[in-house]
Formats: structure tokens, C-alpha cells, sequence
């Protein structure tokens, strides 16, 4: 798996392309919250200077997955309680937003294309394929803000899912919660093809709110065992 994050050749600037793999390894869960990031390892899985490394981890702090920790440098960002509270509370009012633009905006071919890919993911769920639940959830997230046509909400949700993911992954391993999370999809689906945007308002709040209370659950309890392990 290391060799995936080697640099190509590539028209792009070396240092974007750092940022990019790097940050895939963080999402995927390669690299865990709260690991060590240490240059010279970076420097080996990239194949690229300490120097675009270095650039590459400033851009990524900046994005909130990388935090410069005194005395130990960088680590993959450790996201508190009240931090992924505050996130979610966002999340939830940015995503009703692009859901109700969607049921509004959205071409019928829009709306069959995000229909398919609900379907994919209550398939995955269904069957227990959770690794790959996040990256098609991804799909649903970029047909879903293709539709609803609002770049400046595009742009802030971006960065939120970026350091959201890091959780998903955890969360998606709670027994049922995947099922669940694909029945959210589902509802909010069926407000989409009714075309009422403020039910589909209300559904998508509803799927973070549940989202966020699952993840809130998980990070009181990582709180709990590091208080008993000190």
C-alpha cells in the first residue's frame, strides 16, 4: 500500500501532489489521528524533498488535518468533543442547505444519477463492504452539491468533510450504523424525488444530527480511556 503513495510524473506541482496523497492516506485511515508525521519517513513514501514534504504538511495544517505539536512536531490532527460539536452544528445547516437547493435545481438526470448512488450505498451496507462506504459516500456528496449549484457552500463544506473524515471511518464501524446511515440517505432521497426541498432540508439536518451523536459517543469514550490509561 505504500508504494500508492509515491509521486508520479505529472504536470502538477509536486508539493499539490503531496498534499493530495497525503491527505488520501490521512482519510483512509493510513495514517491514524494523532500519529506522528516524521519527515524523513514522509520523504521515504513520497519520494520527494524534505522541503516539498515540509510545504505539504503547512498546507494540510492549514486544513485542519495536521496540527505542529511542540516537541513532537506534526501529528494527523486529534479532533476534541467540543471541536467536532461545533463542526457538525455547520455541517448540518451548510448540507440542509445544499439538499434543499438540490430538490429545487437539480435535473431529473441529476436526480437518477444521486438515486443510483444511494442505492449503491445501501447495497454496501446491506452487505458489510465498509471500507469503501466512505469513498462512495463521497460520490454522493459531489453529485450532490453539483446539483444544488452553490460554490461558496461547496467550498466550506469541503474543508469540513476533510476533517470529518477522519471519524467516518470509526463510526461506520459501529454495529448497524451503517444500515442506518444508508436509511437517512434513503430518506432524504425520497424527499429529493418528491421535490420538496424543505422536507429534504429537515432530512439531511436529521442524518448529521445522528452522525454527529455517534461520533460525540466515540470521542467521549477515546477521552475516557485515555483518562484511565494515564
Amino acid at each position: 500500500m505504500d508504494n500508492l503513495l509515491k509521486i508520479q510524473a505529472t504536470a502538477a506541482p509536486v508539493r499539490m501532489q503531496v498534499v493530495s496523497v497525503l491527505q488520501q492516506a490521512i482519510e483512509s485511515g493510513r495514517f491514524a489521528p494523532g500519529d506522528r508525521l516524521i519527515e524523513r519517513e514522509l520523504c521515504d513514501l513520497t519520494g520527494v524533498s524534505r522541503t516539498s514534504v515540509r510545504e505539504a504538511l503547512r498546507e494540510l495544517e492549514s486544513r485542519g488535518l495536521v496540527q505542529m505539536v511542540p516537541n513532537r512536531g506534526p501529528i494527523v490532527a486529534v479532533l476534541t468533543p467540543q471541536e467536532a460539536r461545533d463542526l457538525y452544528e455547520v455541517r448540518a445547516a451548510l448540507e440542509g442547505l445544499a439538499g434543499e437547493l438540490f430538490a429545487v435545481r437539480a435535473s431529473d438526470v441529476q436526480v437518477r444519477q444521486l438515486r443510483a448512488k444511494v442505492n449503491e450505498i445501501k447495497r454496501q451496507a446491506r452487505n458489510g463492504e465498509i471500507v469503501n462506504l466512505p469513498l462512495v459516500k463521497d460520490g454522493f456528496y459531489e453529485l450532490l452539491f453539483e446539483g444544488a449549484g452553490n460554490s461558496g457552500a461547496k467550498s466550506m463544506l469541503d474543508g469540513i468533510h476533510s476533517r470529518i473524515t477522519i471519524l467516518r471511518r470509526t463510526t461506520l464501524s459501529r454495529p448497524d450504523r451503517a444500515i442506518v446511515m444508508a436509511s437517512e440517505l434513503d430518506e432524504i432521497m425520497d424527499a429529493i424525488e418528491a421535490r420538496e426541498p424543505e422536507a429534504t432540508r429537515k432530512a439531511c439536518v436529521r442524518h448529521i444530527r445522528m452522525a454527529a451523536t455517534v461520533a460525540l459517543e466515540i470521542l467521549s469514550e477515546d477521552d475516557e480511556t485515555f483518562a484511565a490509561e494515564r
